[in-house]
């Protein structure tokens, strides 16, 4: 179960990625991150009561403490995304994310078989593949960018981590925590910064909402993941996310799949098998 939970969030992640990206091409991406963390919120929110079994204030600090980080690692996937070259930023990010929890997982004790090491393998490297853009910009690659996009994986693995660190019965009221700090934060600066410097956000508006859906509702699964199968197992699977990107970009917009892109898909279901054998 906890395999196909893995799953199912990196779809999320990865399709919350892709309405992320057409909602910033209809207006500013403060406002995407904004009001998509605020969507979030509010649908969580409203599911905590119902789906957790306690709540405690630790918990909920831990997921504070995990959002903040999270919110780090989207700030410095953006400029990196911004400053280099994607080839080079998406892989490095998605693999770091995917390797910290999964490296903390096994020095924490948990035990992996033989086929459950080889899916991990194959999905890294089908993370990277998937990753790569269909056409590169000829961006030039420094140190700054390449220092940026694994401080990003590490903001998003750090997350994962903490998410993890939390009890059973407390999920999904960590993601709340983790939703409360960050909506916070972004309503500050957009209430803040002068309104004639930003567009509307009316053209985008519903687009945000999936948004924060996709985005929010992907943490709850992962957290729900977590608590029934290995952490090391469940972000790596999670960290597959950019297939489902792809894959939307190719069917929503008619984007051209480069033959790296496809094998990366095409072992990203040989690693969820070998995964799911082991």
């Amino acid at each position: 179960m906890s395999v196909f939970l893995g799953l199912v969030t990196a779809l999320c992640f990865g399709s919350g990625d892709f309405f992320g990206g057409l909602s910033a091409k209809k207006t500013s991406v403060l406002y995407v991150v904004g009001f998509s963390h605020l969507v979030g919120l509010v649908s969580v929110l409203a599911l905590a009561p119902v789906l957790a079994d306690a709540f405690t204030w630790s918990d909920f600090g831990i997921g504070a403490i995990s959002g903040a980080f999270g919110g780090v690692g989207v700030a410095l996937l953006y400029r990196g995304l911004a400053r280099g070259p994607m080839a080079v930023v998406a892989p490095l990010t998605a693999i770091t994310s995917a390797s910290m929890p999964a490296i903390w997982g096994v020095t924490s004790g948990e035990s992996l078989s033989g086929l459950a090491w080889a899916g991990i393998a194959v999905a890294l490297v089908a993370i990277g593949m998937a990753s790569i853009p269909n056409e590169s910009d000829g961006t030039p690659v420094t140190a700054r960018v390449v220092v940026e996009s694994l401080l990003a994986g590490v903001g998003f693995g750090t997350m994962f981590i903490l998410l993890d660190a939390t009890t059973d019965a407390t999920a999904p009221w960590p993601i709340v925590g983790a939703r409360t700090l960050t909506t916070a934060l972004l309503m500050v600066v957009i209430f803040t910064v002068k309104r004639e410097d930003l567009p509307t956000v009316r053209p985008a508006a519903w687009l945000i909402v999936v948004t924060g859906l996709f985005d929010s509702g992907s943490n709850v699964i992962f957290l729900f993941a977590t608590n029934i199968g290995d952490l090391s197992i469940v972000s790596v699977l999670s960290s597959l996310y950019p297939a489902s990107t792809v894959v939307l970009a190719r069917f929503w917009l008619g984007e051209r799949m480069s033959r790296i892109q496809v094998g990366g898909l095409a072992l990203a279901l040989v690693a969820a098998g070998l995964i799911a054998a082991g």
